[in-house]
């Protein structure tokens, strides 16, 4: 085991060196020159960038003129990729993140609960054999008519004989049904002899 120690090689911290770092910091100052005024806005928008600052002049401090180059080739490529994705559609897609966060993270949970129970391939074959019907807004509407009446059906039946379904027919829901019905009948018959 190591003895415990108060100082530490200069080679640690490349002190005793003689390294040329001209290169390194010409293209650090050409990277700030360039992107410099993108630079101070993130920096004024972050306190975490100023962490990272701090430990990349504590890193560059202690680097040798290879390290210096590849420190300052990275910090260029990040720069630029931060002023690649700043665009206006990135700023306006993460205002509408931020305004509907806790919708995308409820919406989020439907869909990992969905994914763990194995039904979410189900509901991408059921949406991709939908999206394939021919279906316009009408045919849409019809449905939903004929559910919600299945609905309600289910929640008001009752036993009739035969002279309380005579009665029931007179009444006027009965004959709109009736209507309806015979309508159904007639298309479906048009579509058949076609």
């Amino acid at each position: 085991m190591a003895e415990p120690t108060d100082a530490y090689p200069d080679a640690a911290t490349n002190a005793g060196g003689t390294a040329d770092t001209a290169d390194g910091e010409a293209a650090l100052r050409d990277a700030l020159d360039a992107h410099g005024e993108d630079l101070a806005a993130a920096i004024e928008r972050s306190d975490e960038l100023q962490d990272l600052l701090e430990t990349a002049i504590l890193v560059a401090a202690t680097a040798d003129a290879d390290e210096i180059e590849h420190l300052t080739e990275s910090t260029a490529n990040l720069v630029q990729a931060a002023d690649g994705l700043s665009t206006a559609e990135t700023v306006a897609l993460a205002e509408d993140v931020g305004d509907s966060g806790e919708d995308l993270a409820e919406a989020l949970a439907v869909v990992l609960e969905l994914q763990r129970e194995g039904h979410l391939e189900d509901l991408v074959d059921l949406a991709k054999t939908l999206s394939a019907l021919d279906v316009d807004p009408e045919t849409v509407q019809g449905l939903n008519t004929v559910l919600g009446a299945v609905g309600e059906a289910e929640r008001e039946s009752e036993p009739v004989g035969v002279l309380g379904l005579l009665r029931g027919l007179r009444s006027r829901d009965a004959r709109a049904g009736m209507g309806y019905l015979l309508a159904l009948l007639k298309a479906q018959g048009r579509r058949l002899r076609r």
